[in-house]
């Protein structure tokens, strides 16, 4: 196991523990229905953020801004004789 993956560990463990003491120490304090409600307002915010994010889009570094296209005629047809 790499280093790295294993701070990882360390942290998400840590961070579900944090997690856990706060929901059961906001229950004995709020109360069951208000951390519900507190629940659902900070997971719909979180949902609402992700949906508002706007992607990325990367940029090729030597790329010349590509020109604007004039819009194409369409072509008749002719009546044949």
């Amino acid at each position: 196991m790499t280093k790295s993956r294993f701070r990882n560990t360390v942290l998400g463990i840590g961070a579900t523990a944090a997690a856990l003491a706060l929901g059961y120490f906001g229950v004995q304090y709020f109360g069951r229905n208000n951390m519900f409600t507190i629940a659902a307002a900070v997971g719909g915010g979180g949902a609402i953020s992700y949906v508002l994010q706007k992607p990325n889009q990367p940029q090729a570094p030597n790329s010349e801004p590509e020109a604007p296209t004039a819009p194409m005629k369409a072509q008749r047809k002719g009546k044949k004789s």
